[in-house]
């Protein structure tokens, strides 16, 4: 007997009931698509990780920046970094600047204790033509403490590039004419036949000239610095200069204009040479002579020369008093005066004077004197000891004039 049960036919009496069948959920479409989207993911995913860790974004790199006049043609990121051979870092960055290239190094932060603190850095190349790298160098006597983290360092060379060197060749070769460049090669070979020998002593005197000057380079160094100081000053000055030599052309203008004249000047000054020439060759001995005479007093004049030229300037200075006391400028001179009683006169050897005065010259600070000040003098000897006091008596009959002055002529003190 069979029966039928929500449209599956079941024998009755069957000991194996057959349950419904189960549903399946892969066959529905937004199972599969978000099955999909999460292989995309998990893919992308991947690709970002391996990405990021080959740039290094899992690194643990502290920046140490690179200045250098340029960074080279063929120095690009990634570049390495290396001490002693060993890699130390990567490039991380490169920008220019007007003072030149900053590189911006990221170093393993264990291996930058290799690096001392006074290291210096080149940047190098692998081969000839191959890529750059940035190298730290030793110095001879390595600083204890090793380079910070953001320190700065100065790059010391940059290797030049062959293909630099072939650049500036191709450029000047496309600028240079071939038929030119032969005939100028050909007249340096013409004038070097034959001549080896005396290149070759040129080149050795060369050397020895350079090797003497060679020490002389610091002074010259030290000439050229302190020379630009002279050529700023020249160049503050040049407006002058210039004018100057407008006024020069100006003046040779007016020679040019004036040239008979002056050829005339010219004649009577040859002329006057030649009278002049005639008086000098007769008087030879006589000028010779005068000079030696005169060698002494003008060299007591110049060993007076302060004293004397206090003494005009100081005349000077109280000119203007001296006028005020006398009456005025004028030819008259004003005195308040009285006669006296003439004294004891002048006797012999009592009254010889001494000349016992040293030191000199003295000023004694006659051109900056302030009125009312005491005036400086020099104590001296210069007297027999008795200090002249003016007479209280009348000396009639004294002896004459020509008495006192040729006392010791015979004929005249009688």
């Amino acid at each position: 007997m069979v029966q039928q049960q929500g449209g599956v036919v079941n024998p009755i009496g069957s000991p194996f009931v057959q349950k419904p069948k189960a549903k399946n959920y892969l066959e529905q479409g937004w199972v599969i698509r978000l099955a999909g989207a999460g292989l995309v993911l998990t893919v992308v995913a991947a690709v970002a990780i391996c990405l990021v860790a080959f740039a290094g974004g899992f690194d643990n790199t502290v920046k140490v920046t690179i200045a250098s006049p340029r960074a080279g043609l063929v120095m690009d990121k990634d570049a390495k970094v290396k001490i002693r051979g060993v890699e130390i870092g990567r490039v991380s960055n490169i920008t220019d600047g007007p003072d030149g290239a900053r590189i911006d190094l990221a170093v393993d932060p264990d291996k930058l204790k290799m690096v001392p603190a006074n290291a210096s850095v080149d940047i190098n190349s692998t081969t000839v033509f191959g890529s750059k790298y940035v190298n730290f160098i030793e110095p001879q006597n390595p600083s204890t403490d090793s380079l910070k983290p953001g320190a700065v360092v100065q790059a010391g060379a940059v290797t030049v590039e062959f293909n630099t060197l072939f650049q500036h060749l191709n450029d000047l070769l496309a600028k240079v004419q071939p038929e030119k460049l032969n005939a100028t090669l050909t007249a340096l070979g013409t004038a070097l036949q034959g001549r080896g020998d005396k290149l070759g002593q040129l080149m050795v005197n060369s050397d020895d000239v350079l090797k003497e000057l060679n020490p002389s380079l610091p002074d010259l160094q030290r000439d050229l610095q302190t020379s630009v100081g002279v050529t700023n000053l020249y160049a503050d000055t040049a407006p002058d200069l210039l004018r100057t030599t407008g006024n020069a052309a100006t003046t040779g203008g007016t020679i040019v204009d004036e040239k008979n004249n002056f050829d005339k000047v010219l004649l009577n000054l040859v002329g006057l040479a030649d009278d002049t020439g005639g008086v000098l060759s007769d008087n030879e001995k006589a000028l010779v002579d005068t000079l030696g005479v005169l060698r002494p007093t003008a060299e007591l004049l110049n060993e007076y020369n302060p004293a004397l030229y206090c003494l005009v300037v100081g005349s000077a200075n109280a000119l203007p008093d001296g006028n005020r006391i006398f009456g005025g400028d004028g030819p008259w001179v004003t005195l308040n005066a009285g006669f006296m009683g003439g004294g004891t006169p002048y006797s012999y050897p009592k009254d010889l004077p001494k000349v016992n005065a040293t030191g000199g010259p003295h000023c004694e600070n006659i051109l900056d004197r302030v009125p009312g000040s005491h005036s400086n003098y020099v104590v001296t000897d210069t007297t027999e000891g008795e200090v002249w006091t003016p007479p209280t008596s009348t000396s009639l009959n004294g002896p004459r004039v020509f008495q006192l002055l040729f006392s010791d002529v015979p004929g005249v003190g009688k």
